[in-house]
């Protein structure tokens, strides 16, 4: 019912899903929820005859979905079925934040970088991960996403395979080697090109400039 009431059928044509087998992919869409809902991983899920975790895996990692349009669409979709429950009163926003996501034990993963850990006041082997969220001050719904490695090349730790920025993963790869506020305002832009609401832009101090102020108005 709820896929259907969004259309999954829909978004997932619109983010270059290109079927390679004849399992259909809001199977796969559905069985990663329930997981995700059952708080499970994919090796602890319950399985399915229709499809193996590798299947998954091989679904997730496919570098031509467009997987941050994805997110967005789902939002927007999202958000559409809640507009009308919701008072016109209030106040609606994006939400930028970024948490640390580290990766102690890696040595080899791509564009594995060396982060400050603003609280305990040292660099650790990881990521930021950057996330737009959307509010009403009573919902709170993730929006997009993007994992960041590091400006500064002196501090990527793992390979970078591909940069050719005419591919979709090329372009991922030079995201995440990018100014972090200046991702953020590509998340703002991508948002509110998929026509999800926000009449407020929320962000740390930090992220506070003059450009990015001139940038978001």
């Amino acid at each position: 019912m709820f896929f259907k009431q969004i259309g999954i059928g829909k978004i997932i044509r619109q983010v270059n899903f290109k079927r390679r087998t004849p399992i259909n992919p809001t199977e796969f869409i559905k069985w990663l929820l329930t997981a995700i809902f059952a708080r499970q991983s994919l090796y602890r899920a319950k399985e399915t005859p229709a499809f193996t975790t590798r299947t998954v895996r091989n679904f997730l990692n496919d570098g031509r979905i467009n997987w941050q349009k994805f997110a967005c669409l789902l939002a927007s979709a999202v958000i559409k079925c809640l507009r009308p429950f919701i008072d016109s009163r209030r106040r609606l926003a994006l939400i930028i934040d970024d948490s640390l996501f580290t990766r102690p034990y890696s040595k080899s993963t791509e564009l594995l970088a060396r982060v400050y850990d603003h609280d305990k006041h040292k660099f650790l082997h990881g990521y930021r991960a950057l996330t737009l969220g959307w509010s009403d001050a009573n919902t709170f719904l993730p929006v997009n996403f993007v994992l960041m490695s590091s400006k500064d090349p002196k501090n990527i730790l793992g390979p970078c395979h591909n940069l050719d920025r005419r591919s979709l993963a090329g372009r991922r790869r030079y995201q995440a080697q990018s100014k972090m506020n200046q991702v953020a305002i590509e998340l703002v832009s991508q948002a509110l090109k998929h026509n999800i609401p926000a009449q407020y832009v929320l962000f740390d101090s930090w992220y506070s400039s003059p450009k990015m102020f001139d940038q978001i108005k």
